[in-house]
């Protein structure tokens, strides 16, 4: 009898193997440009993943004041992971724009391709609006912030 595996569990297992791999990669070569760069990818893989769960698990149904809630905590989280990763390993300008602050702002709007805005009826706009723009925002200022913490 031939015992497959579902797509889905598939999916899971080559991500974290994927994941893994870099994580050990970037590990191995310890500070520096290369590991920045890979430990960015997997931030942005994963912190993109999280984002979607945090938006079907609770941002599109909880009350108003919960959400501003946790999009203050997801952008200050990603804006705090992203200086983390830049005091480690101290990469180049270009990095740090690039993989460091366009990775952090990617990752910061939770629901980013997760909705066509097409699909969002007219009187939950201005909630898809907050949920897109606030931990953007919230990103900014943060990394701002840290960035002069030095």
């Amino acid at each position: 009898m031939k015992a497959e595996i579902s797509h889905k569990s598939a999916y899971f297992v080559a991500t974290v193997l994927l994941s893994g791999t870099l994580v050990l990669l970037a590990l191995l070569l310890g500070k520096g440009q290369i590991a920045f760069v890979l430990f960015s990818i997997v931030f942005m893989y994963l912190g993109r993943r999280l984002g979607w769960w945090l938006s079907k698990a609770s941002l599109y149904g909880d009350p108003l004041p919960v959400i501003l809630v946790e999009c203050f905590i997801w952008g200050g989280l990603v804006a705090y992971v992203i200086h983390a990763l830049i005091v480690w390993h101290h990469p180049y300008w270009i990095l740090k724009w690039v993989f460091g602050f366009g990775v952090g702002s990617y990752v910061s709007s939770p629901d980013y391709g997760l909705i066509s805005e097409s699909t969002v009826p007219e009187q939950a706009m201005p909630r898809h609006t907050l949920i897109s723009s606030l931990p953007f925002v919230v990103f900014i200022i943060g990394s701002v912030g840290l960035a002069f913490l030095r």
